[in-house]
């Protein structure tokens, strides 16, 4: 399965009015995908991660968190989230909870492959391991987004914003689990992601009469019930990071917490 042509479902449901106001909303992401032979490998989903001698497995009161998927920074291209140019992100999980931790280690720290915690393993709670791949994908916001901020205010026949609604609809829907490294979050419940990047002249066009808040995403985790990955009735766990911990590669307060429908 392809991913959806943006610009072609554009043409079909939206006025050409809008068109260059939401192009200025486009920001690249990574599909993360299972492996095949002669992909590019970047990481892997699940398995054991690697962590520094020492380093206790994350986790809470009640148990440690699934190890989801370990991403080796060096291997990516470019993206604007201009992310370390080496060391590597390791994602955990509770699916007890609602909860996760993401660490990052640079290359210089030695790392080796940790045993699953007893309690992990008595409850078999651990993610095949198969390895990432990726794709460059567009990501756009969603249809609430769009109303708010680029419709809010103003009058509109119907068939605007049902144009509207289409579009997000015929987007969002295809068959492809939304594992995704940077770009728009693909949220469930709420609108917690800032999206559009301090600076930019995307910012600047819809932001401008206030200072927006909310963080970026980093990551999200889509259920995946291939590998063993799943968060509630169909959730998506998501890791989300602000700007300015962004801009200064600092990722000891990463949020990471699942949703579902």
């Amino acid at each position: 399965m392809t991913e959806p042509d943006l610009r072609a479902l554009m043409r079909l449901h939206i006025p050409e009015e809008f068109h260059a106001e939401i192009e200025l909303t486009i920001r690249e992401g990574l599909r993360l995908r299972h492996a095949r032979e002669d992909d590019p490998i970047i990481g892997h989903f699940g398995g054991l991660p690697q962590l520094p001698d020492g380093f206790a497995w994350p986790g809470a009161d009640h148990g440690h968190y699934e190890h989801v998927a370990t991403i080796d920074l060096a291997t990516l291209p470019n993206l604007d989230l201009d992310l370390p140019a080496s060391g590597k992100i390791s994602v955990f999980g509770d699916t007890n909870g609602w909860a996760g931790a993401c660490v990052f280690f640079p290359d210089d720290v030695a790392l080796n492959e940790m045993p699953l915690p007893p309690d992990l393993a008595e409850r078999n709670g651990i993610i095949s391991r198969v390895d990432m791949t990726y794709a460059v994908v567009e990501t756009i916001p969603d249809a609430q987004w769009f109303e708010e901020n680029l419709l809010d205010g103003n009058d509109h026949d119907d068939e605007v914003y049902e144009g509207f609604e289409a579009f997000g609809e015929a987007f969002f829907t295809h068959s492809w689990a939304w594992h995704q490294l940077g770009g728009w979050a693909n949220e469930i419940q709420g609108q917690r992601d800032r999206g559009l990047l301090p600076g930019t002249a995307a910012e600047q066009h819809f932001y401008h009469d206030f200072e927006p808040s909310g963080p970026l995403l980093l990551a999200q985790f889509d259920t995946d019930p291939e590998i063993n990955m799943g968060w509630g009735d169909f959730g998506t766990l998501y890791c989300f990071i602000t700007p300015q911990d962004l801009a200064a590669h600092d990722f000891t307060k990463v949020s990471v917490h699942w949703e579902s429908y």
